[in-house]
């Protein structure tokens, strides 16, 4: 079996209501910065950028970048440079192809950021054509599975405060959740740590699960403060507290509080990985499928496990197909803790696309199907593309 043709799709799915412009610097008409520190830039739109490898025996497969932002960027990487690499090649090679991709650019220093995100994308297709040739879903081909279902914690709990946030949980609680993710709302520590504290007053540490997540954004002072209230409310994980570059801080933050930290939204590849693993700094490890693809997020996976550290995929915006590799590889490895549910993306995916997975009670159901199970309606898909081009 060989690559013939590589498809990419620039798609963008516009809000379905209006966009709210309090408190956001827009750098464009829809890119912003949120007001506050250190903020990332963000998209009023749904963004993401599509892979589609076609074999010569017909056999199709998907993949999906990250790419909430400018993804007309990894889509000029994959159609001027990683494409043209992997046509003619068998993706039942898809190790020696992820070695291969990185190899071409590592000795000039780019060894992360938008070519490994680009990369991401075609492994996971490759994965999915494998799984298609063989009649197996991709766990199988992974080694098996672990387990039928995933427990999940529901992240991005709306709401202004502590009382809106409570709200919020208490309908989610309805629906089966019993474990959530505070994000920090730009209001500082203080106002965080008291939504914290409010959701468990009123929920014990034995009904929900909490954890917590600063985006970088802390100082040093400001996360000793935040991870020992953490450690005192029983919570799961402290996310990225402070800058992501500061692995010393965060080991040494590791070594003083009584709350697991979590980090691993910013890295790439496993020789990232290994320095804050090895270190101590990173004592949940959180890759993300559309930046590490299955092929490196198994290798991250499996070092996490040498070094007795739990593995809790990272998920954002992510559509079906991000979320059906990330279900997959959660399934197939022995030290997974949680999985991240994130609703907004899964929505949207509903537009274009069947998935064989489900949520149900708090739960993802692990699916059967060949492959990663997402089939992509093209037609409906077309009406959120922004740019297509196809590399033979």
């Amino acid at each position: 079996m060989k690559i013939v043709s590589v498809d990419v799709y620039v798609v963008k799915i516009p809000p379905s209501g209006p966009v709210d412009r309090s408190n956001r610097s827009f750098i464009t008409e829809s890119y912003f910065i949120n007001e506050g520190r250190r903020s990332c830039v963000y998209s009023t739109n749904m963004e993401t950028v599509f892979v589609k490898l076609t074999s010569d025996e017909g056999i199709v497969g998907w993949g999906e970048i990250l790419a909430p932002t400018h993804p007309e960027v990894v889509a000029s990487i994959l159609k001027y440079h990683l494409a043209p690499l992997v046509l003619g090649e068998n993706p039942m090679n898809n190790q020696v192809l992820w070695d291969r991709m990185l190899d071409t650019l590592r000795e000039r220093g780019y060894t992360g950021g938008y070519l490994v995100d680009a990369m991401a994308g075609l492994d996971i297709a490759f994965w999915d054509m494998k799984g298609k040739m063989l009649g197996l879903p991709v766990y199988m081909l992974l080694g098996g599975k672990y387990r039928d279902k995933l427990r999940c914690y529901c992240s991005s709990v709306p709401g202004a405060g502590a009382a809106e946030k409570l709200e919020h949980i208490d309908r989610l609680m309805g629906q089966g959740f019993n474990a959530f993710k505070i994000h920090s709302f730009g209001q500082g520590a203080p106002a965080d740590l008291k939504v914290l504290q409010a959701v468990r007053g009123k929920y014990g540490a034995d009904e929900v699960d909490l954890m917590y997540d600063a985006h970088g954004k802390l100082t040093h002072t400001e996360a000793y403060t935040l991870g020992r209230a953490l450690g005192e409310l029983d919570a799961i994980f402290f996310e990225t507290p402070i800058t992501f570059e500061d692995l010393s801080g965060h080991r040494k933050l590791a070594e003083a509080v009584d709350v697991a930290i979590a980090v691993g939204e910013p890295l790439r590849t496993i020789y990232t990985f290994q320095e804050w693993i090895s270190s101590g700094a990173a004592e949940i490890v959180q890759p993300d499928i559309g930046r590490n693809g299955i092929t490196e997020m198994m290798r991250i996976a499996h070092l996490a496990e040498a070094h007795h550290v739990k593995f809790g995929p990272h998920l954002s915006v992510h559509q079906a197909i991000g979320h059906a590799a990330s279900i997959h590889i959660s399934a197939a490895i022995s030290n997974f803790l949680i999985y991240e549910y994130q609703p907004n993306g899964l929505k949207t995916s509903e537009l274009y696309s069947t998935a064989s997975y489900k949520f149900e009670n708090g739960e993802c159901i692990v699916p059967d199907d060949p492959g990663l199970g997402v089939e992509i309606d093209e037609p409906s898909l077309m009406k959120f593309v922004t740019e297509q081009f196809t590399v033979k």
